[in-house]
This record gives structure tokens, sequence and C-alpha cells, in this order.
């Protein structure tokens, strides 16, 4: 039977494609009878290009319509088909569909040789790399998501032996006239995606077979004439989702049985709320808008879903049964998705190399620091809460999290978040976390050290260095033996928030987390907020490629810090955004030199203790932990002109912002305790310092090649005897801490468990006529009620009060003091133990005693572990836990309110980090070709050319706006995430095709 072939080509912008097409055309080995152009809604200078060309008839349409109406519009066009004994087919080709000159010949040959296939699909490769596959058929999966079968792999004829497939694209698709007339061509509904789909899933049900001719090769530049348009362009990525989803959810409903195509329907909108829910937690924010406009757009237009439905029924004789065997099973969609995902981590250049934690030495790092860990701190196993130097019990689950929110006005320290999420790990007690925090602090800063090292070097010796080193450090012993618990979070966290930061260009997930651990460990530390800032303003400036991600983490300490930030600012102490939180206990600064050994207090931790007793100290002492220091100062200093030029800036910078820090909080005297100034903790400047010198020093290892390993052991244990006078502290457990129940009496503790209220005032005898008072709330001092805002340096009113109280308790014949401890909600006296170490302490205790047992406002309780205590007379007493309702100080704005937006940040922040799996490939950029502004020549002459009378019509009404541009999506499996060309540019770690949502 004779085949008579017309070739429909439909063009909208013109230009160098169309040239190289429509030489295509004319290049055929077997040349199509008739060759229709469509003028696509295209400008003046189109018309003029077709006319020129080597066309039979040029089918002008005003405005710009879908790819299936221009085909239509061209179909019309032809006359009518004549039984001359011959079949008749038209060939779907658009401007930037260039066939190859035996195209049309290979793909009429596989057709002719099977009289049963009515549609027919070429295979489509890459505009500018012919090499490389774009489509080869289209499937379906089981739960109706567009599955190309191949696409973007080498052309290595692998696949020429393919033949029935479910489905083919529009773009090349050969077609018999007779079943595109049956069938009423493509779908309306379906403009850009999956109208070739659909249009096979048709004939296959009106009993015609769909199958690829892979010998037949078409150059397609989807520059989004017909189907997806290829951009990189963000919004116009967004855009494609929302169509592909359109296109998805009407072919779900059309396709599925009556009934449950109702209850779909009805539950559209529903379903497009989960689904931006799901892109928020698939942390794609902008599929959100696109989900939810897919779902209301199908939801609105109900008759076009009935119009669908009517098209398959019209035709359906073979029923949806015999599609089943032609559709992709689960487990290939599987496997193919993990070989897209690994194939765009390699073109991209974004999979890590493997740590190798247990042959690399990182297991035996860890084993040996818990055992290091468990040797120090024997002594706290059996503790449930720790009460001594920065340490105090948490409150009860619920009071933990209450206090988190600004109370009476006066903001949170953000390092209540920290201590609250740390108490819900042991909600049922949650003081006992932070015994468990201590005792798990040398292996988890080992755990980080090791994991940051091996980002650094593949040297064995050189990880360990920087585990070790760093779990073992002077302020990481030394804040354990004084029990410094923000200092403790800083080590832990540090390690892992260097390695979340300085990936975090690569994902939203690495962006997130990287805000959190800054949220903990600014909260830790707040004097490193100015170092932070540079480092953030480094980050920007050193790549706009991901600014975005860079700046995002910034957000969790911005919000947990701006109650803070602005109340310093109103207050006019903005410098007490940098207050340590927790308990300040007073120390001596190191030297400069002290510092630069890693030593945050004077005295190096006993050594000049030790030497002073063998009568050396001073400068002898810092010279021998100095000598100790060497091997790691010269691996630095190796590693510092050794390693890459990226690695030793970054250490370079971390390690003078960490010591300039040091050097200035020992400058800063924000706090004071008693009538004593005390400096800022110089040891959270000195964990930045130190992390930094041991990565380099890791860098440095890493060039010995095999020597590394005995200078790191030397270095190593030069370090360790360094911190001996420290780690024997720990050792022997010479602390101090107690068990919390220890802090206050039985009777006071009782009292605070059943009214958090209750208050006790707490007179410590220092010298003679000197005490100190304090005022503790419920049954002890807690950590997490703990607020830096309320105790400024200077004296306020609450402190004038507090001293007139204690004076008049301490007046013999003085006046009644019922009303005034009444008025406090004083409930008890607690007459401690005196600090001073001169006879007038005790003397003043003594005197302090007569004085309250002769007070008729007091009742005597007797003596407690520790100290007299005394109940007051008729207390009253405020359960209230503080308001959280009160507006903060100097603003409008409630502390409930405050909290609540704290809360909904931190919760998307937390969405954000959690690790998705997906990652993403993004186009490679595509040259635009030029367009013509005017043909030169006259119009070639052919017969049954058009004149240019005939051609005028189709620029005879301007064209309209193009829509916007449809993006990279042409299916919804494993075409949407193909595996990008070698030379693709590394992307982000989220899905960016349009219709990822979909894949079952």
């Amino acid at each position: 039977m004779r085949t008579r072939v017309t070739a429909i080509l439909v063009a909208q912008r013109g230009g160098e494609w169309l040239d190289q097409t429509i030489a295509g055309l004319a290049a055929q080995t077997f040349a199509p009878e008739t060759v229709v152009a469509v003028n696509n809604g295209g400008p003046d200078g189109l018309s003029e290009q077709l006319l020129g060309a080597a066309v039979d008839r040029v089918v002008g349409v005003p405005a710009r319509v879908s790819f299936g109406q221009a085909v239509a519009q061209g179909v019309a066009a032809l006359p009518e088909a004549v039984d001359d004994g011959a079949q008749e087919w038209i060939w779907l080709l658009s401007e930037d569909a260039c066939p190859e000159p035996e195209a049309l010949e290979r793909i009429v040959s596989s057709v002719q040789r099977a009289p049963s296939v009515a549609v027919a699909g070429p295979k489509l490769v890459d505009w500018d790399r012919p090499d490389r596959i774009i489509e080869l058929g289209q499937s379906l999966t089981r739960y109706g998501a567009r599955w190309t079968l191949r696409r973007q792999e080498l052309d290595q004829q692998q696949y020429d032996h393919m033949q029935d497939v479910l489905g083919v694209g529009p773009v090349g698709m050969l077609v018999r006239r007779d079943v595109w007339d049956e069938l009423g061509g493509f779908d309306p509904a379906l403009p850009v995606y999956d109208d070739g789909l659909d249009f096979c899933v048709r004939a296959r049900l009106a009993g015609h077979r769909v199958e690829v001719s892979p010998a037949s090769r078409v150059r397609f530049a989807q520059s989004g004439v017909a189907g997806p348009r290829i951009d990189r362009r963000r919004a116009v990525m967004r855009t494609a989702h929302r169509q592909a989803r359109t296109a998805h959810l009407h072919r779900r409903i059309a396709y599925a049985p009556a009934a449950i195509a109702g209850l779909e329907w009805l539950g559209l909108p529903l379903y497009g709320v989960l689904r931006v829910l799901w892109a928020l937690v698939r942390e794609q924010p902008g599929h959100m808008i696109g989900e939810f406009a897919a779902a209301m757009t199908v939801f609105l237009r109900p008759h076009a879903i009935l119009a669908s439905r009517r098209r398959i029924a019209a035709h359906s004789s073979a029923g949806w049964a015999g599609l089943r065997s032609l559709r992709i099973d689960p487990k290939s969609v599987r496997t193919a998705r993990m070989i897209d995902r690994e194939a765009i981590l390699a073109s991209t250049g974004r999979q890590r190399r493997e740590v190798h934690f247990i042959s690399s030495g990182g297991l035996a790092v860890l084993g040996g620091a818990a055992i290091a860990a468990v040797a120090l701190l024997w002594w706290a196993f059996p503790m449930t809460s720790a009460f001594g130097g920065g340490l105090a019990p948490l409150s009860s689950i619920d009071q933990l999290w209450w206090n988190t929110r600004p109370l009476d006005g006066v903001p949170a320290d953000p390092f209540t978040w920290v201590l609250a999420l740390l108490g819900t790990l042991t909600f049922w007690n949650p003081s006992h976390a932070v015994v468990l925090l201590m005792i798990a602090a040398i292996p988890l800063t080992a755990l980080g050290g090791w994991m940051w090292g091996a980002q650094l070097t593949e040297s064995k010796a050189g990880r360990a260095l920087v585990g070790i080193g760093f779990a073992l450090s002077p302020m990481l012993l030394g804040s354990l033996a004084a029990g410094s618990l923000p200092t403790l979070v800083l080590v832990i966290v540090l390690p892992w928030l260097l390695l979340a930061a300085t990936r975090c260009r690569e994902s939203w997930s690495w962006a997130g987390t990287a805000s959190l651990l800054a949220g903990a460990a600014l909260a830790a530390a707040p004097v490193l907020i100015p170092a932070a800032v540079v480092l953030l303003v480094v980050g920007l400036f050193t790549t706009l490629r991901g600014a975005a991600r860079v700046l995002t983490t910034a957000l969790v300490p911005l919000v947990l810090f701006a109650p803070k930030i602005v109340t310093g600012i109103l207050s006019g102490r903005p410098l007490d955004l940098l207050l340590d939180p927790g308990i300040v206990e007073a120390y001596a600064p190191g030297t400069t030199w002290h510092l630069l050994l890693g030593f945050p207090e004077f005295g190096l931790f006993g050594w000049d203790g030790i030497l002073e007793t063998i009568g050396l100290g001073g400068p002898p002492a810092t010279l021998l932990v100095g000598v100790l220091m060497l091997p790691i100062a010269l691996l630095a200093l190796l590693g510092l002109f050794t390693g890459r030029v990226a690695v030793t800036l970054l250490h370079a910078l971390l390690g003078g912002l960490g010591m300039l820090t040091a050097i200035g909080a020992a400058q800063l005297r924000l706090t004071v305790v008693g009538d004593e100034s005390i400096a800022l903790w110089t040891g959270s400047g000195l964990a930045v310092y130190w992390i930094a010198v041991l990565g380099l020093a890791a860098v440095g290892a890493g060039t010995l090649r095999r020597a590394a390993a005995p200078v790191v052991s030397v270095a190593l244990v030069a370090a360790l005897v360094a911190v001996v006078p420290a780690g024997s502290q720990l050792l022997l457990g010479r602390t101090g801490f107690q068990e919390g129940a220890a802090q206050m009496p039985a009777l006071v503790q009782a009292a605070g468990e059943l009214d958090p209220g209750v208050r006790t005032l707490v007179v410590t005898p220092e010298d003679s006529h000197s005490v100190r008072a304090e005022l503790v709330t419920g049954a002890g001092l807690r950590l997490d009620r703990i607020r830096t805002a309320s105790s400024p340096p200077e004296e306020t009113a609450e402190d004038r009060t507090l001293a007139e109280l204690v004076g008049g308790l301490a007046s013999v014949g003085g006046t009644d003091m019922r009303d005034a401890l009444r008025t406090e909600r004083i409930a008890f006296v607690l007459l401690a133990e005196g600090d001073g170490d001169g006879p007038g302490s005790d003397a003043e205790h003594a005197a302090l005693q007569r004085v309250f047992d002769q007070h008729a406002a007091l009742a005597s309780a007797g003596l407690t572990d520790q100290g007299l205590l005394w109940r007051v007379v008729e207390p009253e007493s405020d359960a209230g836990q503080g308001d959280a309702g009160a507006r903060l100080d100097g603003t409008s704005v409630t502390g409930s309110t405050i909290w609540a937006i704290q809360l909904v940040v931190l919760l998307a922040v937390l969405l954000l980090a959690l690790p998705t799996g997906e990652v993403t490939w993004r186009p490679e950029r595509r040259r635009r070709p030029a367009r013509r502004r005017k043909l030169g020549g006259a119009a070639a002459e052919r017969p049954g050319a058009p004149t240019a009378s005939d051609a005028g019509a189709a620029a005879a009404e301007p064209a309209v706006a193009e829509p916007a541009a449809v993006t990279d999506a042409p299916s919804e499996g494993r075409a949407d995430s193909p595996p990008p060309p070698a030379d693709a540019e590394p992307a982000d770690a989220k899905p960016a095709d349009p219709t990822d949502g979909d894949r079952a």
C-alpha cells in the first residue's frame, strides 16, 4: 500500500532554528508529499520567513494557541482525504525539531512493516548534542504519573530494539490521519504536558498500536513550541511545575472510574492543601503556590474533565486492562530514580568522598574518648542532677518550656531554648540531661572534631589530632571542672556548625541545619556574635550563587536574639547582648600568652601553683606549657603554608576571630558578682581559635605522609601533659558538685514543689558588717530561670529594696518586717555559712543568728545542711510563673506574640533542615538562535506555494503576548530529574523538576 505523508510544521518565533528545520525537511530521503506550516501567532518576520521557505501552504493563527490546536488548524487546512488506495499519515514537527535526512524514511518503514501501528514516535536527541537521547517513548507509573522510558543518555544504539510503548511525545509523532480524525486530535485540556501521551493512551484504548522507531532521529531544542521548555530560570521552573501538576491531576481524574473520579474531584481543595504541606516538608517552597493553584484549576474546570472522559469513552473498545503490561513497574521506577540520583551527583561533582569512619580511625577515636570520659567523670554517673560551680538543676518540663517566653516584660535568654530541648530528652527528670551531657561531652566533641578533620585531610593521624585534641582541650576540661554548661554546648556544636556552614550553599537542608546549630552556638556564647557577623559577610561576598542560603543561616540566631536586641537598644545597654548565659562566677582571665596557648584563665589551670611549690612560677609555667604545645603549633604553621588556599584562609580567619574575641572578652567587664566586676568568658573565643589551630595542624600532618603518625603522637602526648592539672581535678573528683537536692533545705524544696512562687531570702555573711543577699524562687536556683536582661550591672530599685529588707531584719528592736516580707512574697529566710576566710564572717554569722531568733516575723525551722532556716510568720506567696502576656519592655508586643513567632520560625527551619535525599538537575545554558528581522530576496517559487496575499492573513492580527515560558519537565517520572551532561553546573540539593512531586 502506498504511503502519503503530510508534514505539519508549527512555528511561533522563527529564526535560525526554523531555517535548519526547513532545511532538514528538504533533505529527507523520503520527502513528505505536502508541507503545511502553521504560523502560531508569530511576528511579521516569521510570515516572511515561512513565505520564503519551501513549504506548500502557510496557515496563520492570529493568537498563539497550544501545539495541539495549531496542528489541528494545519490539518483542517488539508483537502479531504481521497480514497485512492494510499494510506495517509501526518507528521508533527515544530520549528525547533530538525529531522535527520533519513528520519521520515525510517519511521515510515517501521509503520509499513506493522499495519496495526497507528502512532509512531522517533528518537528525540539534543539539538546541540545529537549523541544524547532526550526521549524515546513514554509510559505511566502505577499512580498515573508520566514516565519517560529513556532520557539523557548517550545514544549508543542500546535501545534500537525497542518497539511497542504506551505512548510517545508530540514532536516527530507520525500518526495515521484517519486515527487523528477519529480521536479528535490532542485534548485541549492538556495544552503543554501529556498531550501526546494522552492521545496515545486513547489510541491504545481504541485498539491501535503505538511504537517507537529508534532508527528515526530528530534533533530537538525544547524551546517550548511543542511541549515544555528547557530553562534554568527558577520562575520558569515554578510555572512549569504548576502546569505539569495541572495536567497530571486532570489525567488522573479523567482516567479514573466514575465513582472514584467524583470523589477525587471533590477532594481536590484538601488535596491541594496537603500537597502544599508536602512541598514544605520536601523543602520546595517554590512549588507551594503551584501545588494549590494546580488543584484549584482542575477543581474549577469540571466541564474540561467531563469532556476528556467523553473523548475516552467514545472510542474505548480495548479497555484499560490491555494497557497494564505497558505501564512501568514500581521496582523499575525506584531503580531508575536511584541511578539518576547518583548520576546527577557524579556529573555535578557533588559526590562527597567516603569518610571511612571505621577504617580511618574514627571509631577508635570515639572509643578512646569514651574511655577517657568514664575515667575522668566516674563520679558523675550516680548523679541525677548537679549543683555547684556553673551548674544548677532545671525546672520541670512544663516550667522549662514556659521559661523560654518573655515573662513580665523581660526577654528570655536564647540559651533557655537550648536548655528546654536538652531537658526534653529526659522529660521525666530534665536535670538528669545536664549530667548526661557532661558525661557525653568528651566523646561527642571527639566525634565532631574527627568529622571536621575528615573534611580537611585524608590523613588518619590528622583526623585523630583534631578529634582528640579538641575533646581534651584546656577549655573543655576546664569547663567540665567548673560546670560551665554553655561552653560544653559550644564545643559540642562547633565542629558540626562548621561542617554545615561550609556546605550550606549546596542545599536548603544544610542551610537550615547550619541555622539551627548557629542558634545553639551563639545562644551558648553570645560573645561570638561579632565574629559570626564577620563570617556571614565573608560568606556572602565569596559567592552570589548561594547568597539566599547563606543568609538563611542567620535566621534562627536573629529570631532568638531579637527581643534582647530590642530591649538592649531601648535601655541604652546594647553590649548586654554579649552577656554570658547561666551562672556567672568570678575568674581571672588569662594573659595574652595564656590565651594563645588555649588556656582561658590565669594560672594555666594549676601549672602556676605546681611550679611555685618547687620555687618556680609565672613565666616558667607559661614557657613550660608553650613548649608542650609547640608541636601542634609547628604542625599548624606547616598546614598554613601547604594546605589549599580556601582551607588555610578559612582557618586563618577562624583563628584570628577566635583570638580577637577572647582578648576582647577579657577586657569587657559587664557583669557584677557582689562588689566585683567580672569579664566575659574567654573560653568561647578560644574554642573557635583552638579548632582552627587543630584544623591547620591536621592539614600539616597530611603533608608528612608516613611521618604523620609519630609526629602527631608526640604532639598529642605533649598536649595531654599540658592539661594534666585540669584532668587531675576531674579524675580525683575535686569539683565540688553536689546533687541538685542539696541546693536548698528539704522544707524549702517541699514548699517550692507545692507553690512555685514561694521565695527564700538567702543571707551569706562575708565579713564583719558585710553580707551577700539573694532571693531564690521555688525549690531553688534553676538554670532556665536566669535572665541576663534582669541583672543589670548598676544598682536597681530591687537591689535597694532587698538591702533595706536585710537591714531591717538585721536590726535589733527594729520595726515589724512582716508586711515587707509579705510584699516580697518571702516565705523562708536561710542564713548560710560565711564565705569569708577571716573571723569576721563567723562573728557576723553568730550576730545575725541572734537577731533572727529574736525577730517576731521569723520562726526558727532548725539547722539544715545548708545553714540555719527560719519560716516567715503568715507568708504570702504567688504561685504565678511569670506573665507572658506582659509587653516587652519598651515595645507594644506581648511576650506570647514573640514566643509564637520564635516557635513558628524554629519549626519552619527545622523542617527545612530535615534531609530529603533529593537532588536537582538544572539544564545547562543553551545559546538562543538568532531571529530574522527581514528576509532578503523573493519567496521561493514552488508549485502550490502561497502568494504574499495568501500568507498576509497569517500576520493580519497582532500576536498576543507569549505566556509564561514552560520549563524542563517533559515527564512526571524519570525524565523529571535526568542525569545532566558531564559539564552541567552544580545545582541545588532538592528537585527542580516540575513534576517531581508526582513520582510514585
